[in-house]
């Protein structure tokens, strides 16, 4: 049975799992212990149990995550080492032969180094019985980098420790694609059974995930039905965008009763099935289409309160204009994040902004007085998101251009920001968004995510050309010689 041991202080956030003694050196272990010393306050400790928790090692792991604030200029080699040797003397070996120059056996450390705009460095750190080649070790890296460039820390250090788990002690393998473990065929069932186990049960997970979401999405939909259907009936003749939401509602039928069918379907399949990866993928279309459903649904109901004049009108208008309004809000920071040489036209972004939120008070008082009808709010509501997409489209070019040393480097940032706009989906009540598609206008937000996941890409790029991508050593004449090594995010 495993007992959890919580503490913290001056900033720590210390937990630990330890195993009951003299467990078995098979495929499929638990980590013998979980340390997370979350120094930097990023993590989700109870999540980081709860996953780190369930891995499974091919021999008996002591799992450490160390997570600090760091600078760009830090060696975090040799920043885990001081850690290591002030706050947890038994990360390094006291094997007399060692000489206190190698880490523990059996000890698979990640360090995360989170730096104040946004960057950092990760290190994996390894008892002697447990290294793995830089290779390796890039993999491991590399798993958590883009869930790191979004600043999702936590997931970050799940991925790199679930990577960890399927590559500490996976045998090597030949050109030929042979593993190299000299016991023939059996050896070889065994080393990959815990990558087997591990890659299962994150398939489960996610398969759970998106059922349970999308059954959320799909049960609320259900209590709304009628009130859709009849709404989606009784609009006014000769609207612009009822003709639409009437077409719209003609798709929701037929998908709605799929979706119902494909609920039924993947609740009834066992977990063997749901660890395949098609039925992952079902799972995930299925809730991608049931919050399609909510969408429909909600703007469905949000004209009908408009065109009726009902009661909740004022709410249904305050739904329509909330995406702008939200996209607004947002213009400062992202003047205060832009370069000097920028200062400028960013300034002008805030400026239009504060004009642009008296004219959508506008709209509304003359809605509400009749003075414009729903499609023509509608469609000048429309005008002024275009324009707003207009100006940061300019505006990511003039950041681009700033950015940039290169074609390439300006068509890798590009490339990023325009990934970002086309994968924002936003559900809940917007007719124009359901119209035109959640892409069509630019969120700030996205734009954000965007320009900052390219200049991380670019950074990225320029790092990997101008290193090996691996920093081992741990510097300042100490002849610390552990397994492990940096990189940069």
């Amino acid at each position: 049975m495993l007992a959890t041991k919580i503490a913290a202080g001056a900033g720590v956030a210390l937990f630990v799992i330890a195993g009951a003694a003299g467990c078995a050196a098979d495929a499929g272990e638990a980590p013998a212990s979980l340390t997370i010393d979350d120094t930097a306050g990023v993590l989700n400790a109870e999540k980081l149990n709860d996953v780190l928790g369930g891995l499974e090692f091919r021999e008996p792991t002591d799992v450490a995550i160390y997570t600090r604030l760091g600078e760009y200029s830090d060696n975090i080699n040799r920043e885990t080492l001081n850690y290591a040797r002030e706050v947890h003397p038994e990360w390094i070996s006291d094997d007399p032969n060692d000489y206190g120059d190698y880490w523990s056996d059996g000890l698979f450390i990640i360090t995360l180094s989170v730096e104040d705009d946004g960057h950092g460095q990760i290190g994996t750190y390894f008892g002697e019985d447990r290294a793995v080649s830089e290779g390796r070790m890039e993999k491991m890296h590399a798993a958590g980098t883009d869930n790191f460039r979004q600043a999702r820390w936590t997931d970050g250090v799940i991925d790199v420790a679930e990577s960890g788990a399927e590559l500490i002690g996976a045998p090597p393998v030949s050109p030929g694609g042979w593993a190299a473990i000299g016991v023939g065929g059996v050896a070889v069932v065994g080393a990959t059974t815990g990558i087997t186990l591990s890659v299962r049960r994150s398939r489960r997970e996610a398969f759970a995930t998106a059922l349970d979401t999308g059954s959320e999405h799909l049960t609320q939909v259900a209590m709304d039905l009628e009130e859709t259907e009849i709404a989606a009936t009784t609009f006014p003749a000769g609207s612009r965008y009822a003709a639409e939401l009437e077409k719209k509602f003609g798709e929701f039928l037929d998908l709605y009763r799929a979706s119902d069918a494909e609920r039924d379907a993947l609740r009834g399949l066992d977990a063997k099935e749901r660890s395949r990866s098609a039925n992952v993928d079902r799972a995930k279309k299925f809730e991608k289409n049931a919050r399609k459903l909510d969408a429909i649904d909600d703007a469905i109901g949000a004209a009908s309160a408009l065109y009726r004049r009902s009661p909740a009108w004022q709410d249904a208008w305050a739904a329509q204009t909330k995406p702008l309004l939200d996209d607004l809000d947002a213009l400062p920071a992202l003047a205060e994040d832009s370069p000097s040489e920028l200062a400028a036209p960013a300034a002008a972004l805030v400026s239009y902004g504060e004009q642009t939120k008296t004219t959508v008070e506008r709209l509304g008082s003359d809605l509400a007085t009749e003075a414009l009808t729903v499609d023509d709010a509608l469609d000048r509501l429309r005008e002024i998101r275009t324009e707003l997409t207009n100006r940061l489209e300019a505006f990511s070019e003039a950041q681009i251009a700033a950015f940039a040393k290169d074609s390439s480097e300006a068509e890798e940032m590009r490339s990023e920001i325009q990934k970002a706009r086309r994968g924002s989906a936003r559900a809940g009540g917007s007719i124009l968004d359901l119209a035109y598609g959640y892409s069509y206008f630019w969120h700030v937000a996205d734009y954000h995510a965007g320009y900052r996941a390219g200049t991380q890409s670019v950074e990225s790029s320029r790092a990997s050309a101008s290193s090996s991508g691996i920093s081992s050593g741990y510097g300042g004449g100490t002849s610390f010689s552990g397994s492990g090594g940096s990189s940069r995010f």
